[in-house]
């Protein structure tokens, strides 16, 4: 019998995964949560271990589900009882709105352009900020919804983790098996460093935030705390984005920009301190991705799941370049995305690894 070609193999390969892709996106809301829930199961279940030796399992599943629900209600919570805190300031800061914006056409004026085409005023500057605050109250509610939602089904994703060992050794072969295991130990090992160096970073960055917006008297520095410890999650772009908000509150604040520049300067050598030499010191090389599959990642995800999946970015990237490692066909779509080739060439995992049984090996039965 004539083998399959590969070019016709990897077309059908091609195909099915953009059939699959487009019945995916159809079911965003169904997989959203879905994706929710085991990314937490992952996260807590050797808690969920260490708990049931000392209580019953319903007591340790009730508990390590409270602990998550907490931890994921606690900060829309905070958010939506700031942001009605932050309207109430809102008509304190039009005067200054205004003269920010007079200030803006002066030197539109200067450059010779027309200032009238940017149909600036301070209602549409206060309507555009209530706007922006609304559309994040109702994104704080839509997420509450989703989190409830992502509890149960992790309290069955937690329940049946114990029996799907014994179900894949019905279903799989021992080398089989082996790999799935390995898969899903060694996804969750890298998932578990990342989460807890990110976590501990993005505290860290949230704290100098708060800090230096307190020191500096720019208001709410608690919600530019909280922010950056949010959005440090986002890879490359999260601690820049995290910077806007406080600088451009200190704008409007103050008569100044003396204040702004100085948030701005301290957030900038903080971040890049604890970005680019504590976090490659904690974390090593121990998710070895491309840049450039982080940056692509941070797109197709958000673009897939919403915020969501731009928080997840890359966990969801590494947990598919664990599973294509353990995957022979798959294997090069690995190395395509690691960042270093020599790590790959050092654990054997080359185009001759994954060739499968030479023609002189004898067939298994």
């Amino acid at each position: 019998m004539r083998p399959p070609d590969k070019t016709q193999t990897f077309l059908l390969a091609v195909i099915a995964a953009v059939l699959v892709g487009a019945v995916l996106y159809s079911m965003r809301p169904v997989i959203l949560p879905i994706v929710l829930a085991v990314f937490f199961a992952l996260m807590v279940r050797p808690v969920h271990q260490r708990l049931r030796t000392v209580m019953p399992d319903a007591v340790s599943l009730t508990l390590v589900t409270l602990l998550v629900g907490l931890l994921l209600i606690a900060i829309p919570l905070m958010f939506a009882a700031n942001i009605q805190a932050i309207v109430d300031k809102v008509p304190e800061y039009a005067p200054r709105i205004q003269s920010l914006i007079e200030d803006l056409r002066g030197m539109a004026r200067d450059l010779h352009i027309d200032a009238d085409a940017f149909s600036l005023s301070d209602k549409a500057a206060m309507d555009s900020l209530l706007s922006v605050l609304s559309a994040s109250v109702q994104g704080a509610a839509s997420f509450l919804g989703t989190v409830v939602l992502s509890l149960f089904i992790m309290i069955f994703v937690l329940t049946e983790a114990d029996v799907v060992r014994p179900k894949l050794s019905l279903m799989l072969d021992r080398t089989e098996e082996d790999k799935v295991t390995q898969s899903v130990v060694s996804m969750r090992a890298m998932l578990t460093q990342y989460v807890a160096t990110k976590t501990l970073i993005a505290a860290l960055s949230g704290l100098s935030a708060g800090l230096f917006t307190w020191a500096l008297g720019i208001d709410f520095p608690f919600v530019w705390g909280v922010l950056t410890f949010v959005l440090y999650y986002i890879p490359n772009f999260g601690a820049m984005i995290a910077m806007v908000p406080p600088v451009l509150l200190a704008l409007i604040q103050f008569e100044t920009p003396t204040r702004a520049i100085v948030a701005l300067v301290s957030m900038i050598i903080s971040f890049n301190l604890i970005g680019n030499v504590l976090e490659p010191r904690l974390l090593g090389k121990a998710l070895s991705l491309s840049p450039f599959v982080v940056f692509i990642s941070l797109l197709f995800w958000g673009w897939y799941l919403g915020f969501v999946g731009v928080i997840l970015s890359v966990p969801l990237t590494v947990s598919l370049k664990v599973i294509c490692e353990h995957i022979d066909v798959l294997r090069p779509l690995a190395i395509i995305m690691g960042d270093d080739p020599e790590d790959y060439r050092a654990r054997g995992m080359t185009r001759d690894s994954a060739t499968g049984p030479s023609s002189g090996d004898a067939p298994r039965d």
